[in-house]
């Protein structure tokens, strides 16, 4: 999120040849695996390692005994197009002109930027997809996922049922539809041999794992659609569920707990496998929690009910306030990390290529722009090169900006606020006129990176 692209660049070259430094006294250990795991409206209280109390999440949990909590962790967008453009591409989305789910119908990335799947490629990896994509489009695909992905599995536009319907199609996967029926409050299995559609991706996403040879290191992005709407359940879950009064809050919780129980199912293949040393996961929500505002509600449920939680930071999803961006983040590697470690230093979802690649030794010689930054030497414990950053979200007339402690917020109104996230993580209070300098400075900030940037490549 660093708007001159030559700096981040800078700060990128310069942390990673400090790695690669580290790396050149154990050559002649082997490249790791690597599993991004990506999931779809994952609020960032939900985990019972972020303080959730709807469900425990025990398989997630346990990344952090050998990984990295990031407490400041933060998605690009608070919006799931724009979201994956940014961890795919390694860009602020706006570079491309997308600002806003509406532009994923013409998203191109530009020529000669490698996505994270082609920058795997280029080190060597065997590369797969699990799941959702959103870079493809029906109507004219131009970023089919087969073309960045040497295997792809249940592939997804928007969203998918959980359920297959009578011909045991999941509607939205692998059928050229955008999303799903949006039929939601269901229970299943509705017949036998029914398999819900997580369950599905977490047993790809393990068969693909159980097939790869140690000649060969690999990336997997497992990218889950849960737990976004339709909000579909498992029955088996509900004896787990009688504290939920909500019945959309209940069908979440069971999505919750099928991602958990989906992680462990990985975690037990790695370890039979014995790569799980060798392997370093991330696991990431796309954007904060949404609310039952979407199609296909059954007209007894509450409108605007919060699924998920934030932990009690102001907004949601589709809002630029730390509800709708800061997300659970979390880097496990346990050959490398030996005890948890808890880092409130903010990270973002575009310093994930710059800290996949660096691991991998893939080269960034040839990105248009990397706006993020190589967050490796944290695996050796040196937080020395953390200094200060400027974080921006922008998606034209909304979106925010963070200098260290403060935080510029435009909503989609265009109103403008100013908090100071040390004494105020819950953004009350409004300071821009008490620090009216702070406020210009950030302004000035904003508005000169839109001058920076194309219009929305979708005209509004």
């Amino acid at each position: 999120m660093l708007v001159n692209p030559l700096a981040a660049l800078k700060v990128y070259l310069t942390i990673s040849l400090f790695f690669m430094l580290l790396l050149c006294a154990h050559s002649s250990e082997p490249r790791p695996n690597i599993i991004l795991i990506y999931v779809d409206d994952m609020g960032y209280g939900d985990l019972s390692c972020y303080g959730g109390a709807l469900v425990e999440t025990p398989n997630i949990d346990s990344l952090t005994e050998s990984g990295i909590r990031f407490t400041e962790g933060y998605t690009i967008s608070p919006v799931c197009g724009p979201s994956r453009v940014g961890l795919l591409t390694g860009m602020q989305p706006s570079r491309i002109g997308v600002y806003w789910n509406p532009d994923m119908g013409a998203v191109r990335v530009p020529s000669g930027h490698q996505t994270l799947s082609e920058l795997m490629k280029s080190a060597g990896y065997c590369t797969a997809l699990v799941g959702k994509w959103n870079l493809n489009n029906p109507a004219w695909n131009p970023m089919p996922a087969k073309r960045y992905f040497d295997y792809v599995y249940d592939e997804m536009v928007w969203e998918g049922d959980y359920w297959p319907n009578n011909n045991g199609a999941y509607h939205g996967v692998e059928d050229g539809k955008y999303g799903s029926s949006k039929t939601n409050d269901i229970w299943g299995p509705l017949k036998e041999g029914d398999e819900y559609l997580t369950d599905r991706l977490s047993r790809h996403a393990c068969e693909f794992v159980s097939a790869q040879t140690k000649q060969k290191p690999f990336f997997l992005y497992l990218s889950y659609n849960a737990p976004h709407s339709p909000l579909q359940g498992k029955s088996e879950h509900l004896s787990k569920l009688s504290h939920v009064n909500s019945e959309p809050l209940r069908l979440y919780a069971s999505m919750l707990l099928a991602i958990d129980e989906g992680v462990g199912d990985l975690l037990d293949t790695l370890e039979v496998n014995a790569i799980l040393e060798d392997t370093v996961i991330l696991f990431v929500s796309d954007n904060g929690p949404a609310r039952t505002t979407f199609k296909g509600m059954p007209e007894h449920w509450p409108r605007g009910e919060m699924l998920g939680s934030t932990a009690g930071l102001r907004g949601y999803k589709g809002t630029f306030y730390e509800g709708g961006v800061r997300v659970p983040y979390i880097l496990s590697w346990p050959q490398k990390i030996a005890t948890a470690i808890t880092s409130n230093y903010p990270v973002t979802t575009l310093d994930i290529i710059p800290t996949l690649s660096s691991l991998a030794g893939a080269s960034l010689d040839q990105q248009q722009a990397v706006d993020g930054i190589d967050l490796s030497p944290l695996i050796s414990k040196v937080p020395e090169f953390m200094e200060p950053r400027t974080l921006l979200w922008f998606a034209g007339t909304s979106g925010a900006v963070r200098n260290g402690d403060w935080k510029l917020v435009y909503s989609r109104q265009g109103e403008s606020e100013l908090f100071n996230l040390r004494t105020d993580r819950m953004e009350q209070v409004d300071l821009s006129i008490s620090n009216s300098e702070k406020y210009e400075q950030m302004s000035q900030f904003y508005f000169d990176w839109a001058q920076q940037v194309p219009p929305p490549v979708t005209p509004r």
